[in-house]
């Protein structure tokens, strides 16, 4: 490889690391409640929950939507309209919100206010002519990341756990990214119903680490 040919895969990585300042450890996206639920309890069934989120739920439809602003639609309303609840719809905003202004502070990317997360990052991947690929699959596997850090803090399940669910996810996360690169925003959509009644009833929960 020459430098230039691994300045998208470093672009990508400095994106989804967990030391870039947008607060994703923040969000569990209703994971949370699953864990205290007892529907997370452990590697086997962190897995199940994120392959359904990768392959049928949000992760899925944010895919979709991230490949189709790298493509320049208008997808934004969209987006933002399909949220589950009020607490989905407050940290897609809140994470745009905050790579929007990481973009324009250090890579000088201009991005228009009110995105939604994957439309914001699509957006300013498009900008540096990433290919959708990387781009859809380094994007499904971070969120896999965060949420197998929520885990391993809140159930709590070991590192070592957390590392072999996600190694063991790989297929899925290759999948997941194929398939959101494949489908028309006019088919998106998402059937995880015990993801999204986890995310609703957080909403209204009085003990919490997490903000969604």
């Amino acid at each position: 490889m020459t430098e230039t040919d691994q300045t998208p895969l470093l672009i990508l990585q400095n994106w989804f690391s967990p030391a870039f300042p947008i607060g994703a450890f923040s969000y569990s996206s209703g994971l949370e409640t699953a864990i205290h639920r007892g529907d997370v309890d452990g590697r086997a069934s962190l897995a199940s929950w994120l392959t359904i989120s990768m392959l049928h739920g949000t992760a899925f439809t944010d895919a979709v939507f991230l490949g189709a602003a790298m493509a320049d639609e208008d997808v934004n309303d969209l987006c933002l309209a399909l949220c589950a609840g009020a607490e989905r719809h407050r940290e897609t905003t809140e994470l745009g919100a905050a790579f929007i202004s990481v973009m324009r502070q250090t890579q000088a990317i201009t991005l228009p206010s009110g995105l939604a997360y994957p439309v914001a990052i699509g957006m300013a991947a498009r900008q540096l002519n990433l290919q959708p690929q990387p781009v859809l699959a380094a994007f499904v596997q971070a969120v896999c990341m965060n949420q197998i850090s929520v885990a391993v803090r809140t159930v709590p399940i070991g590192q070592i756990d957390g590392q072999s669910c996600l190694l063991s996810l790989a297929p899925v996360i290759q999948q997941a990214a194929t398939r959101a690169m494949a489908t028309k925003v006019d088919a998106v959509g998402s059937f995880a119903p015990g993801a999204d009644l986890c995310a609703f009833e957080h909403e209204t929960a009085t003990q919490r680490i997490y903000r969604t």
